[in-house]
């Protein structure tokens, strides 16, 4: 009964070696495009206060919301750039200056949740990343309010 134990013992590790492969699975498609830019525009802008601490939703109360827009640039199939226009809407979303309509250098740090997208070379953050979504939130003048802008992808890719 001890050899069966130890026969079977052999074959199961015997058997671990024969089915192993190197398989790439999870690796993109030859033919899939590594330098593209993909635009972003508002989905929501929740505002925050500390009566509603979940936040509501003021993007369909403003139209300049509609103007704002926000693209990524990617090199080699890496984001390299981004864009940042503010359209019409008569504030920033930013305590730093970003040229309007500018390509910028960026950097996407994935050691973190959520990743945070910066401008490369500072520890200035233009975006943040999670759950397939890109953030940006910000205050203005009033301490007891705070906004979230949150994106979505206007690019059209059926082409």
């Amino acid at each position: 009964m001890k050899s069966f134990k130890i026969l079977m013992t052999l074959s199961l590790f015997a058997l671990l070696f024969v089915g192993c492969e190197d398989e790439i699975v999870n690796r993109m498609s030859d033919d899939y495009p590594q330098d593209y830019d993909i635009e972003y525009g508002i989905r929501q802008v929740l505002q925050y206060d500390p009566v509603n601490i979940k936040g509501i939703d003021v993007a369909g109360k403003l139209s300049f919301f509609n103007d704002i827009r926000f693209s990524l640039h990617y090199n080699d199939g890496k984001i390299t750039h981004f864009t940042y226009s503010n359209g019409d809407a008569p504030f920033s979303p930013f305590d730093f200056e970003i040229a309007e309509g500018v390509k910028i250098e960026c950097e996407m740090n994935y050691d973190i949740m959520p990743n945070e997208l910066r401008i490369k070379g500072t520890n200035n953050v233009v975006a943040y990343f999670q759950n397939g979504e890109f953030t940006m939130p910000f205050q203005l003048d009033c301490g007891s309010i705070s906004y979230r802008y949150t994106f979505k992808s206007v690019t059209d890719n059926s082409k």
